[in-house]
């Protein structure tokens, strides 16, 4: 137990110990060259009390900094009323997220690995302008409560992301990968970046219409937080989700089955307790398009009159750390691969898009569902890629559209944005386009 915690003990109703600690190094290269070499230690550290029936916080770099506590007592005469208390003792599942080769990368070992990716993506397309990043991080989180939690976990990782502006679109092809244990230069990757980079160099429009769309596992955030949105225990204590009283209710697709895991070993983002210190568990939210449940923290729980799933985050949607406060978020999302390869899709196709990204995804109303984007991706007609699309919007409704899923790919891979996902390609029957 850590010191501050016996100090809470004496002075407040209920104490909460939240500490980081974060190694990190950053290789970056631009247009091909070594830009940058960055390496940080941070530690912060988030302390919460409940007192007289309120709740109050305070920050700080270290834990044994002077008079947290008492600056948090004092935060929590004017807080709001502490409606849950804090996690008590649990058995956590053992997690394996740390490999010391990894937590032990020199810069001069991400020098090389980006440079090794950057010759390999000059060789086949010397004209680029190529961004190639590589990082190694090594976090260790404790968290404990008067109540009798004590978590700790150590974690590593390294990330290669590289891609290249595509010339006059104000947008680029960029891909990347994330392990646990140290990278190798990743051929395989870098062959499908060069391909898809290759299908920029013509535009081409779409039909207006409904049209099948291929969500490659870049864009699956598209989907997915949509999903979140109504499954996050806030909005269903708001009644404001449209799950709400749906539990055991067919809401998407049967081929798709969505699994929040973050206990798998040796996986990014993979954990063994929540950010309050509740043990976190393997949850398939939707099994076979079928609702099984909700995202819960300790706050939503007690409204629901429910128990914490193990999903309270110090996130929100465009902002996450140590300062903010924790609410239910998924961890690590995975969505089950299914049988068909993507390039079968898109020769199945005699016409219909394979969607990437999605530009304007926060002025949709996600929260019911629904999302209505820029498309950047290409468009297929008979069998084959013709081009990237141009002046293209694509607009759907999750619990409508996803319930139409034509196929999902044995291929998997991560998302770009917002979530820590993989995810495969789906093929949706049908979605609304509007090209130029």
């Amino acid at each position: 137990m850590h010191e501050i915690i016996g100090q809470a003990k004496k002075t407040v109703d209920q104490a909460e110990l939240y500490w980081n600690r974060n190694h990190k190094i950053s290789v970056r290269y631009e247009n091909g060259r070594l830009q940058q070499i960055a390496e940080n230690d941070l530690s912060s550290v988030a302390v919460r009390v409940i007192d007289g029936g309120r709740m109050g916080s305070t920050f700080a770099v270290s834990p044994d900094q002077p008079g947290l506590i008492e600056q948090a007592k004092a935060a929590a005469a004017h807080g709001d009323p502490a409606t849950f208390s804090f996690a008590p003792a649990a058995d956590y599942p053992s997690v394996d997220g740390y490999d010391a080769s990894t937590g032990h990368l020199t810069s001069d070992e991400l020098v090389a690995l980006a440079e090794s990716t950057v010759a390999a993506i000059r060789e086949k397309r010397g004209d680029l302008s190529l961004l190639v990043d590589a990082e190694m991080e090594h976090r260790e989180l404790v968290i404990e409560t008067t109540e009798g939690a004590e978590g700790r976990f150590e974690a590593s990782d390294v990330v290669l992301s590289f891609g290249a502006p595509i010339k006059g679109a104000g947008m680029g092809i960029y891909k990347w990968l994330g392990s646990v244990a140290p990278l190798s230069r990743p051929d395989a990757l870098i062959d499908e970046f060069v391909e898809w980079y290759g299908w920029t160099e013509t535009t081409s429009t779409p039909s207006t219409g409904r049209l099948p769309v291929i969500f490659a596992p870049e864009a699956s955030f598209l989907y997915l937080l949509p999903l979140w949105a109504g499954v996050e225990g806030n909005a269903v204590e708001k009644k404001t989700s449209p799950l709400v009283d749906r539990v055991g209710d067919r809401i998407l697709s049967e081929r798709l089955t969505i699994v929040d895991d973050p206990t798998a070993p040796a996986k990014l983002s993979s954990r063994p307790f929540d950010d309050e210190g509740v043990p976190c568990q393997r949850r398939a939210f939707v099994e076979n398009g079928v609702l099984n449940g909700y995202l819960l923290d300790q706050r939503t729980a007690s409204a629901l009159g429910r128990a914490s799933t193990g999903n309270a985050v110090k996130r929100e949607l465009f902002v996450d750390g140590t300062e903010t406060k924790p609410s239910p978020w998924p961890i690590r999302i995975t969505v089950d691969a299914g049988e068909t390869p993507y390039q079968k899709m898109i020769e199945g196709l005699d016409e219909g898009l394979l969607v990437y990204y999605g530009l304007g995804f926060h002025s949709g109303n996600y929260p019911q569902g629904k999302f209505s984007v820029q498309a950047t991706g290409f468009h297929i007609v008979d069998g084959e890629v013709v081009g990237r699309l141009e002046n293209t919007m694509i607009s759907a409704d999750v619990y409508e559209d996803f319930r139409h899923v034509r196929a999902v790919s044995a291929e998997r891979g991560p998302a770009l944005a917002f979530l820590d996902v993989t995810a495969p390609y789906v093929l949706v029957d049908s979605i609304q386009v509007a090209g130029a």
